[in-house]
């Protein structure tokens, strides 16, 4: 079991570094790469949840089970009755 998961996990590390092409480089430099695109990464993801709280949540809630995503659109709703915003 643990193998199969190694297996998949070490089959995608490969294919993402041969699609960045980082299979050529150093080990330090691997490092440095990988680091640098987590860092940007990291940043991207917590500058979209703190900035754009409303359009992060509509986001996550496309990934989630539709119960979830119609009581966002049915609150969006409600709330653009409130104010007679049609």
């Amino acid at each position: 079991m643990f193998r199969k998961i190694w297996k998949s996990i070490s089959s995608v590390y490969l294919l993402y570094e041969l699609n960045t092409c980082i299979y050529m480089l150093d080990p330090w430099e691997k490092r440095f790469v990988n680091a640098f695109i987590f860092a940007i990464l990291g940043l991207l993801i917590f500058s979209s949840y703190t900035f754009l709280p409303g359009y992060t949540r509509k986001l996550v809630n496309a990934f989630l089970p539709a119960h979830s995503a119609l009581s966002d659109l049915d609150m969006d709703h409600q709330r653009s009755m409130e104010f007679n915003i049609h």
